[in-house]
């Protein structure tokens, strides 16, 4: 999943990116996040994942030279949310998405209870989420990411 995103945020260097900072950047996220979570109950816990906390060079289409771009994502395990409730879960966070005027862009496994589903705003930013078995119990992992953006100071993706 997380490949997926990165591999649609390493699209949108083609266009230079959006004019943000980092800060700005990464404040949408969350705010995406708790929007799509509105309404899922019981309200599951946000365990992080700490690889999401890095700096992501953003690589373009073609060829491999770093730009110097970046994206930011947040990656999160919901806990405490029951195996028989994760598809109705999705379904809300599916319906929080496009009710918020974003797209869904994909859904799969919905019928084997083992939900996934992608999607964008029309910011370009970007929603993936995956059912998966951590520590022998399904949970969601929810994940949103940033278009590329010219970070407020050097990235370390700048170097060769």
């Amino acid at each position: 999943m997380i490949g997926w995103l990165s591999g649609c945020a390493k699209e949108s260097t083609m266009n230079d990116g959006p004019n943000i900072s980092e800060a700005q950047a990464l404040a949408r996220v969350e705010e995406l996040i708790r929007a799509a979570l509105t309404g899922v109950t019981p309200t599951p816990g946000l365990d992080l994942d700490p690889t999401s906390l890095a700096d992501h060079p953003c690589i373009p289409n073609e060829g491999n030279i770093l730009t110097g771009d970046i994206y930011v994502i947040r990656v999160y395990y919901l806990t405490g949310i029951p195996k028989e409730r994760l598809v109705q879960e999705v379904r809300k966070i599916q319906t929080n998405w496009e009710k918020a005027g974003h797209k869904i862009t994909n859904t799969y496994a919905f019928d084997q209870g083992k939900p996934q589903l992608s999607g964008r705003t029309g910011d370009d930013f970007r929603l993936a989420l995956d059912t998966v078995d951590r520590n022998s119990t399904l949970q969601i992992l929810f994940s949103v990411g940033s278009p590329c953006f010219r970070p407020d100071k050097p990235s370390p993706s700048a170097s060769p």
